[in-house]
Parts: structure tokens; C-alpha cells; sequence
């Protein structure tokens, strides 16, 4: 494990509890196993679909899976998923949570870069979702291991945040720029647990995704949906949805997600 990786770790241990009371509020945990789309941006799960086909017996993993949904919807959806996170704080919160939705998800605690406990060729699928990328030191790391846990003709698909919003500051209704586009980071963070990010180009992914030996099948950059993205962490409706139009709130203008979607080669 990198030493950024160990200190986000700890964040992500110390930080589970109040996610998990915040994730209680809006309560999408407890329905996405049965209604998967809002728990998927930036077409991601019409992408997964388009390429895998029904899920049902598919075996799956979603790395880097945070609060989760990603893996309850998946599994509501027939998949065999495997759930891998840093945290063991965050996956505590998961288990419990599938636990009680009836949904048998094998949980793993693992770094991404290095997912040694799971064998070569074991997924048809992989995820990664909003907000993966930003804790990972190498993403070539990464991707190498999504290549390697891949069968012949397996698919990887990831959405996140676009890179073009990285450089604002985080304010709505102005485009003052925070830092250049290339400014990749290590940025820390100042608190009782500091973090390391990053803030990786279009550019740094998919060089990173080429050189693993996936092959890029599509592209998607899309807009935001719901006001909700520039309105905080919660998946409740927003309630200005004005800050869609990019003459009120000009970052609208640009892309919000970017979807990426490879095929490891068949044998």
C-alpha cells in the first residue's frame, strides 16, 4: 500500500460512521438493489448493459466501492459481486447493509493497486464509480490489476467526475479557475485526518488505460441530471434546478461525467 493510500485509508475508517448517517437520510441503500439506475451517473449502467448483457450469474467486481450502491444494485440485478474497498470501516457499513437487504456480496478489503487476494481471470465485469480516481496514486497500478482480474472478453467500465470540473473552485454560478488542468497533484488536505488526492487528465486515464492492454470501446462525457450535483453529497432530488442551465451557472456548460468503457482481448 503507498503511503497516500494509507493515509486515505485512515480518513475513510475514521469518516465511515458519518457517511453512513448521511447515506441513512437520502436512503437510496435501501432501494437501488431493486431500482439499479439512480444508483449509476453518466449512462454507465445503459453502457453496461449495451456490452454484458443480462448480469445474471455474471461475476462481477466493483473496486474502490465506497458506499456500495454500485455492488447492491448489481447484485439486485443477478450478478455474482465481489465488493473491494480500502476501508474496512466502509465495508462494515456495506455488509450490514446487504446484510439486511438479503443480497449475499462477497466483501474484500483491499488497495486497489494491489488486489492480491483475487485470482487471475475472475470477472467478466468490472466497475469503478464517481469519485474513485481522485484517491488513487497510479491509476496504471490500477488498471493493470483490472487487467489481470479480467477474463478474455471482459469488460471494465468507469464513471466519474469529468476532469474538466476539477480545476474550479467549487462554487456555483462562477467560472473562477482554482488551478491549471495539468495541475495533477498531489494535493493534501489540511484536518485531523489529512488526505491525498489527485486530479488526473482525460489524457492521464486513458494512457493509463492503453497501456495496460484494455481496449477502449467508448467514450461518454454527459451532463448532470439533477441539480443534486451542485448541491452537496446527498442522492435527494435538488431543489434548484436553474444551476442546470449554463447561463446561471456556467461549469453546466461543460461536461459533468466521463464514462470509459474497455474489453480485455479474447484469448
Amino acid at each position: 500500500m503507498t503511503g497516500s493510500h494509507e493515509k486515505n485509508r485512515r480518513y475513510w475508517d475514521a469518516s465511515a460512521p458519518g457517511w453512513e448517517r448521511l447515506r441513512d437520510r437520502d436512503g437510496l441503500w435501501q432501494t437501488c438493489h431493486e431500482n439499479p439506475e439512480p444508483a449509476f451517473e453518466g449512462r454507465a449502467l445503459e453502457t453496461i448493459r449495451s456490452l454484458v448483457g443480462g448480469l445474471a450469474g455474471k461475476d462481477v467486481c466493483v473496486i474502490g466501492s465506497g458506499d456500495n450502491y454500485a455492488a447492491f444494485a448489481l447484485a439486485g440485478l443477478g450478478a455474482k459481486v465481489t465488493s473491494t474497498d480500502i476501508s474496512r470501516g466502509q465495508l462494515a457499513v456495506a455488509e450490514s447493509r446487504a446484510s439486511l437487504l438479503g443480497l449475499d456480496i462477497d466483501f474484500v478489503r483491499s488497495d486497489a493497486a494491489h488486489l492480491d487476494s483475487l485470482p487471475d481471470q475472475s470477472f467478466d465485469l468490472i466497475c469503478s464509480t464517481n469519485g474513485f480516481f481522485t484517491w488513487i496514486a497510479e491509476p496504471a497500478l490500477v488498471l493493470a490489476e483490472v487487467h489481470r482480474l479480467l477474463r478474455p472478453g471482459g469488460f471494465y467500465v468507469f464513471y466519474d467526475v469529468h476532469p474538466f470540473q476539477r480545476p474550479w473552485q467549487d462554487q456555483v454560478g462562477e467560472t473562477r479557475m482554482d488551478k491549471p488542468y495539468w495541475d495533477t497533484g498531489p494535493h493534501g488536505s489540511k484536518g485531523d485526518i489529512p488526505t491525498v488526492e489527485f486530479e488526473w487528465t482525460v489524457a492521464d486515464l486513458l494512457n493509463a488505460l492503453a497501456e495496460s492492454g484494455l481496449r477502449l470501446k467508448t467514450i461518454i462525457e454527459s451532463p448532470a441530471k439533477d441539480s443534486r450535483f451542485w448541491e452537496g453529497h446527498s442522492y435527494e432530488p435538488g431543489s434548484h434546478p436553474e444551476l442546470l442551465d449554463w447561463k446561471v451557472n456556467p461549469r453546466a456548460g461543460l461536461p459533468v461525467w466521463l464514462t470509459v468503457a474497455a474489453q480485455k482481448a479474447e484469448a
